[in-house]
């Protein structure tokens, strides 16, 4: 959690962390090293612990309103799961990389350079619609709503080998508090390369935040990845053929295979969690513990979802939780359980162990959820029949698994020249979402959250706003989405199962 001020062993701990960097990714030249350890990876129930402890990514936090940064994207070895790994895709060096420290209303400074060698283009073919070039890299600053031209969040920008790119905006705000993140997005390279590690954490903090610091409430940041090796267990690479193996298939939390967590009794922690995974279905579960919701895809729930045994986080998605440790020490498994997505199984893996000793706690418990976000309930809406739009997800059997063409928005793949439609500011649309094929796909839409209406034509309560949701198979979802502000484009829809959109599961709109 931020702090204002640190004693002298806190900061001797960070700078530690600080020093530690070439340790634990590639090291950095002096004038790269722009991030700092974050205060919440320091207890601060038990500041003096040195027992183990889940750590999070290096921070680089806004200053005065405004958040500068050296973000370079390169494949130089470096540490994941504990392991030396070879043509990983990182963030100034790291895996996962820096996290970005922001507020509503800050303007966001980034000099993107992209350093990539080893594209594995040749030796991993892509999905891309030919001819593609290679070596490419952008950012993507996903659930964030800022503009989508310009130096924003532009999905037309495309930096080459040994290019540089000032990525430059104003995030709004009235922003919503909570956890987003950033990832490259170039077509035909984007699952190769985020699996490979192209991927950060965003943190947009507010007033709420600073009361939770206030309180002493803990709060963690925890990026869970799947890394995939060669048979050599040390080249990275975006093949998940051997999820099912253990020493092939690793899942992460920050970067770290099966870390500690360690809680007290009686505390109570916040974790914004975040799938980065490129294709994997998460179904979350902690031995002896449930877990209480209270946001979403950045955005708080209206009410929290209380007492939840397991928790589904479908990739690219976001969950902000309340874990309350009981009175009982000992050590509980953080798992993942089997989960069959229609093609592909994943595996139950435990992927943590979490830790409850020392001395109890009765400090403060959480204030309920963050209100400020203001959330409007879209259903009663009247939208007419002309802004009712239909989307549809297909599969070509014609098309071998793997190419291009295989997957299919509206009947058609990923065409960078056409767009569905063009909406207008100030409306609300409704969208039927409806899924052809045998197997669910996680729904993410840039720049504008949605709220979930029906599932299967069954309306569901309203809870608030997301950016990923999951069309089952065979079946469909109806959301509803308003445009407040930020014209232009292309806005980019697909699956957000990462092969699936370089396979062709994604088209384009715009606001005018």
């Amino acid at each position: 959690m931020s702090r204002a001020l640190v004693d002298r062993r806190q900061f001797v701990i960070a700078g530690f962390t600080i020093a530690g960097a070439s340790l634990l990714g590639t090291a950095c030249s002096p004038d790269e090293i722009t991030a700092v350890s974050p205060a919440s990876s320091i207890d601060p129930l038990n500041a003096a612990s040195l027992d183990p402890d889940l750590a999070e990514p290096s921070v680089i936090r806004s200053v005065a309103g405004r958040l500068t940064a050296s973000i370079v994207c390169s494949t130089s070895p470096c540490i994941v799961g504990g392991r030396h790994a070879r043509e990983p895709v990182t963030y100034n060096g790291t895996f996962p990389g820096p996290t970005l420290w922001v507020r509503p209303g800050d303007i966001v400074d980034i000099t993107f350079t992209n350093r990539i060698v080893h594209d594995q283009a040749e030796t991993h073919p892509g999905y891309g619609r030919p001819p593609r070039d290679t070596h490419m890299s952008n950012l993507h600053y996903h659930g964030m709503h800022v503009s989508p031209v310009g130096d924003a969040d532009n999905m037309m920008v495309m930096v080459p080998a040994l290019g540089t790119y000032r990525y430059l905006f104003q995030i709004p705000i009235d922003h919503s508090a909570g956890i987003y993140w950033y990832h490259e997005h170039v077509h035909g390279l984007v699952t190769n390369h985020v699996s490979r590690g192209a991927a950060g954490m965003i943190y947009v903090a507010n007033s709420y935040t600073d009361q939770l610091a206030r309180l002493g409430i803990r709060h963690r940041l925890m990026m869970l990845q799947q890394a995939y090796f060669e048979s050599d267990r040390s080249t990275l690479i975006s093949d998940d053929s051997e999820r099912d193996d253990p020493d092939l298939a690793l899942s992460l939390i920050n970067g770290q295979l099966m870390p500690d967590i360690r809680m007290r009794p009686g505390e109570v922690q916040v974790w914004s969690l975040l799938n980065a995974s490129t294709s994997a279905f998460y179904v979350l579960r902690l031995e002896g513990h449930t877990f209480e919701v209270v946001a979403r895809d950045g955005i708080p729930l209206t009410v929290p979802l209380l007492d939840q045994e397991t928790l589904m986080l479908a990739s690219g998605t976001r969950l902000e939780l309340v874990v309350r440790a009981g009175a009982r020490k000992g050590r509980f498994i953080l798992s993942y359980d089997s989960y069959d997505q229609g093609v592909d199984t994943w595996p139950h893996k435990a992927i943590a162990t979490l830790i409850v000793g020392g001395k109890p706690v009765n400090g403060s418990d959480y204030p309920g959820v963050d209100t400020s976000a203001g959330v409007v309930d879209l259903a009663s809406v009247i939208v007419p029949d002309a802004l009712h739009r239909t989307i549809t997800f297909g599969q070509d059997d014609s098309v071998a698994e793997g190419e291009f063409g295989r997957f299919t928005i509206n009947g058609h793949a990923w065409d960078p020249d056409y767009s569905e439609w063009t909406s207008l500011l100030n409306t609300v649309e409704e969208w039927l979402i409806v899924n052809e094929t045998g197997q669910d796909h996680p729904f993410h839409v840039h720049v504008n959250p949605f709220q979930v209406t029906k599932v299967n034509g069954l309306a569901v309560p309203f809870s608030g706003y997301q950016d990923v949701a999951i069309v089952p198979r065979f079946g469909s979802i109806t959301v509803r989405t308003r445009f407040t502000d930020f014209t232009g484009g292309p806005i980019l829809m697909h699956c957000h199962i990462l092969d699936h959109e370089d396979m062709g599961m994604m088209t384009r709109f715009e606001i005018e």
